[in-house]
């Protein structure tokens, strides 16, 4: 401390200090008024000891100290005592090694006075202090990736604290891995629901400076939970996918795995793919019950398993009583289930009919769902439908069609059938819908069934018995177009629709005379008879086809159509029913079937269905017996489409010989031996030609043929073109022909005369809105013709003596010459 005094105050005065010494580091001034303050620092980094030294203080007037002021320089003894403090040596610690080596330094500690020890921290959790003595310790740094870091260890002793930096620098190996490493890309597992699936495992490669592996899940969709990892020694990681609580379906997640904060996480897709029970189920699916099914035939074994699941019970039930299960449960893999027919339920179900029943089936564990097995019965029973043609004269044998189905599963048809009334000489079986047979005379009828051994009931047909009495001439009026005409040998009946008036007309004999009664049907175009004479068919242009009792003419019931075409004149019969009770109409089915575009309705079944085939049904020539049909597709193309025909045995129609042409009126025998094509020509029943019809008056034109029903004769009704006018006294003609034999030597079939008819059944004069054609038919004893047109009907018996064949040649030459 120094006072100064005295006048002549200097407006600056320079102090200073100067070491005489070692020990001092520096002298600072501080001036206050009169007062002048020298703070004395000692060195920093003096050793332990005692310094002794001067110290010389002055004020000068000007920097170089060259004018001292009074009393300057004052020199001032000082000692600086230094005692032992905390050192730590080095003071800053640089280390190196490679990735996954460690590395280390010893450090020396000098304590302060009056204390024994230290302690020490780091920094970071790579760097350690080891080995701590008195006197000093060893500084590590641990196991670390590539790079450098920095860090600090602080070293207390008593109040006294030195921080010591560290500095560690880690070079790569290039020998060692660098980051995790799986050896599996993904994991893919399976597992049906309700179980879990098998154990995987995944071997996981940390690099050597990694902490230790972890590992987590993420998963991508909502459903959790379904993913146990379990890791183990030396990186190898447990994974097990339950599909306990999921439902069947792709499952997704991620296997998080993890080796420290310095490493990079890797993750492992993870997909379990959750399946619905592998049903297998195997063994008979299909039960046919059919001519030669018994009951020991009629079931089957099935096995059942569910392949990766573990063996347990299953349980079993049937929907359908029609179908009996042996056991309602068992084991996976080792029960077969039996499976039956029950009779009894089986032949309630309709005929010719298919029926599943679905056996369902579960798991008494319930964690897998259930299953169906579906079974199909096949019902072919054999049933009769018709015998055609269904009546016979008194004292008659012949050949007779039965018509039915399910025939061909038949073993031996002569022990299954049943004929009561007849014994037949012979049975033939033509296909699985008709056998023929051979019946002698007989006074009454046949009634046709047949056996099996399930105790159903085949149905029965009637061959009935009837008399044919004597016809007398008779002309009925009856005005109005006509469409169909059909005589009824049970009741002596004649139907026709009138279409002009819309009714259903019967022609009843009574006596010698005809009862003529009617039931109004609208839009009426055809009547044709059933193939047992039960039911009278017509067809309505409304699109319905319609039944009627014969008896009663009330009306059976009717069936909607796809169309139904019609048309207006007496001729072009566009409905043909077939002797296994298919309807053909011309129209529309309105179903899709078996494809084709020949219309039918199954009086047997009572559905509408097509004829295959790729032709069209425009009108038709029928067989009494309704087993042959020759069908005119259309008149309305150029070229003409081809006629075609079909058997009774035929499921298609198929196209009839080039040279037969196209026809407005036609004719059958009984059992199709013989066609007549219009008024022209006759051929067999394999389109044969028979003959040519060549009417031997010039000025005499066909207008309806009708054959007899043994077809040896042909019967054609003619008009003379002279006698279509007012006051005409010439009357129709009936020329008959030999169509017995085919000509070999002529082409004409032989002319066994003609006979006139006292009434023109249609109208009789020469202008447009005139039709002249009339329809015909003929008596089953052959003794009648029948011919049917707008004005009236002609009940015409044929005479035993014709008009000779010399008369008819006379005409045919007299006629020309007299124009």
């Amino acid at each position: 401390m120094g006072t100064g005094s005295g006048n002549n105050v200097p407006t600056t005065a320079y102090f200073g200090g100067e070491d005489m010494g070692t020990a001092i580091d520096h002298v600072e001034a501080r001036i206050s008024g009169t007062q002048a303050q020298f703070f004395v620092y000692p060195k920093m980094q003096l050793a332990a000891g005692e310094y002794t030294g001067t110290l010389k203080l002055s004020m000068c007037a000007d920097r170089q100290c060259s004018e001292h002021f009074k009393g300057s320089p004052v020199n001032v003894a000082y000692t600086v005592s230094v005692g032992k403090g905390l050192k730590v040596t080095p003071g800053s610690v640089d280390l190196s090694s490679l990735t996954g080596a460690s590395a280390s330094v010893p450090v020396a500690v000098q304590l302060p006075g009056g204390v024994s020890s230290f302690s020490a921290a780091t920094s970071a959790a790579w760097l350690q202090v080891a080995n701590i003595t008195s006197s000093g310790m060893t500084i590590i740094a641990g196991a670390k990736g590539p790079g450098l870091y920095n860090g600090l260890v602080t070293v207390s002793a008593g109040s006294r604290t030195v921080t010591v930096p560290v500095t560690y620098r880690v070079t790569a190996d290039p020998s060692s891995v660098s980051s995790i490493t799986p050896d599996r890309a993904s994991l893919d597992f399976s597992a049906p629901t309700g179980y879990a699936s098998s154990g995987q495992q995944l071997k996981v490669t940390l690099p050597n400076w990694a902490q230790g592996l972890s590992t987590s899940v993420q998963y991508r969709t909502g459903d959790a939970g379904w993913l146990v990892v379990t890791p183990g020694a030396g990186g190898a990681v447990s994974v097990v996918a339950s599909a306990a609580n999921l439902r069947p379906g792709a499952y997704r997640a991620d296997l998080v795995l993890s080796g420290g904060t310095e490493l990079a996480p890797v993750s492992v897709p993870v997909t379990l793919n959750v399946l619905a029970a592998d049903w297998s189920v195997t063994g008979t699916s299909t039960l046919t019950v059919d001519a030669a099914s018994t009951t020991s035939t009629m079931g089957g074994q099935i096995s059942i398993d569910v392949p990766n699941l573990p063996v347990q019970g299953w349980q079993a039930s049937s929907n359908a009583t029609w179908l009996q299960l042996s056991r309602s449960s068992g084991s996976l893999r080792t029960d077969k289930l039996g499976v039956s027919v029950n009779v009894a339920q089986m032949l309630k179900l309709a005929n010719f009919h298919t029926y599943t029943a679905d056996i369902t089936l579960s798991l008494a564990s319930g964690k897998t769902a259930g299953t169906k097995f579906t079974v199909t019965l096949d019902k072919r029973l054999p049933e009769l439908s018709y015998i055609s043609p269904h009546t016979r004269l008194s004292g008659e044998a012949g050949n007779y069609i039965v018509r039915g189905r399910g025939f061909d599963a038949i073993t031996n048809l002569n022990q299954v059938l049943q004929v009561k009334g007849a014994t037949p000489a012979q049975i033939v079986r033509v296909n699985d819908t008709q056998f023929e047979l051979s019946l002698p005379a007989a006074q009454g009828d046949a009634t046709v069934a047949l056996s099996n051994t399930l105790g159903a009931s085949s149905g029965s047909v009637t061959l009935k018995t009837v008399s044919q009495p004597a016809f007398t001439y008779a002309a009925v009026a009856a005005q109005g177009n006509k469409g169909g005409l059909v005589f009824d040998p049970e009741r002596q009946a004649l139907f026709t629709v009138n279409k002009t008036l819309g009714s259903l007309m019967r022609f009843s004999k009574s006596g010698n005379n005809w009862n003529v009664s009617s039931a109004p049907v609208s839009s009426v175009d055809e009547v044709a008879i059933s193939p047992d004479g039960k039911s009278l068919i017509v067809t309505v242009t409304s699109g319905q086809i319609k039944l009627f009792d014969p008896a009663t003419l009330t009306e059976q019931g009717s069936f909607k159509a796809g169309g139904v075409y019609g048309e207006t004149l007496n001729s072009l019969p566009r409905m043909a029913v077939r002797n296994d009770g298919k309807v053909l109409f011309s129209g529309a089915s309105g179903v899709q079937d078996d494809g084709g575009y020949m219309p039918y309705f199954d009086l047997v079944s009572r559905s509408f269905g097509n004829i295959g085939g790729a032709y069209v049904f425009g009108w038709a020539s029928v067989s009494g017996d309704g087993s042959h049909i020759n069908i005119v597709q259309s008149a309305s193309y150029t070229p003409l489409p081809p006629i075609v025909s079909l058997d009774g045995r035929d499921q298609v129609a198929k196209p009839a010989p080039s040279g037969l042409g196209h026809w407005f009126e036609s004719a059958q025998s009984l059992r199709g031996e013989r066609f007549a094509e219009g008024t022209y020509k006759v051929w067999d029943h394999d389109f044969n030609v028979i003959g040519k019809v060549a009417i031997p008056d010039s000025t005499y034109f066909g207008r309806t043929p009708v054959f007899s029903p043994d077809g040896k004769r042909l019967y054609v009704m003619a008009y003379d073109s002279n006698g279509l006018y007012v006051g005409s006294t010439s009357k129709p003609r009936v020329y008959v022909f030999d169509s017995s034999t085919r000509m070999v030597t002529s082409t004409d079939l032989p002319l066994l005369g003609y006979f006139e008819l006292a009434d023109y059944p249609t109208c009789a004069v020469s202008s447009y809105e005139c039709d002249t054609r009339a329809l015909g038919t003929i008596s089953p004893d052959g003794k009648t013709l029948f011919f049917l047109g707008d004005a009236r009907l002609i009940v015409a018996p044929i005479p035993a003596v014709l008009v000779g064949r010399q008369a008819a040649a006379m005409r045919r030459l007299v006629l020309p010459a007299s124009r």
